[in-house]
């Protein structure tokens, strides 16, 4: 047997091939699962939320036109109604019809200031359910703007009738 050289007999060494992009790792995939579900959440959420703000911006514009005509023209049996119809409108809006519909007097200021957080429409009761009926009565009508506006901004997402 002859003896050759054994280093002669090695060959060069196989570098691996580097390693690619894809496929990712299973944790890499479940990262891009949780981001794309949280995207999906966030944007529902923007959603819902920009939906039921859309009654509360549309009444606060409302009141702040009703605002505006009663500076000029100081009627104060127009504006009471009107913001009493707005009041009424947005609880239709965000509670149950057959709850709010039937309500009127003292039922009425009951359920406006059960349903509000530290707005109080005892004081401006008779601005509420009088005024829209007096022809001849002048009165500052500003507290009952202010308790409306409060009211309004309280409102959050509608119900489920």
């Amino acid at each position: 047997m002859a003896k050759t050289d054994v280093l002669a007999q090695l060959k060069d060494i196989h570098l691996p091939k580097p390693i690619g992009a894809w496929p990712l790792a299973y944790g890499w995939y479940g990262l891009m699962l949780l981001v794309f579900l949280s995207a999906i959440g966030v944007s529902y959420f923007i959603f819902k939320r920009r939906k039921y703000a859309r009654p509360k911006k549309q009444a606060l514009e409302l009141l702040s036109t009703y605002k505006q005509h009663y500076e000029k023209e100081k009627n104060t049996q127009v504006t009471s109604a009107r913001i009493s119809e707005l009041l009424r409108r947005v609880a239709l809006v965000y509670f149950p019809r057959k709850e709010v519909a039937s309500l009127h007097g003292e039922a009425w200021i009951h359920f406006l200031n059960q349903t509000s957080k530290k707005v109080d429409f005892k004081p401006v009761q008779g601005m509420l359910l009088d005024s829209p009926f007096k022809t001849s009565e002048k009165i500052d009508l500003q507290p009952l703007i202010l308790r409306a506006e409060q009211w309004i901004k309280q409102r959050g997402g509608p119900c489920l009738n």
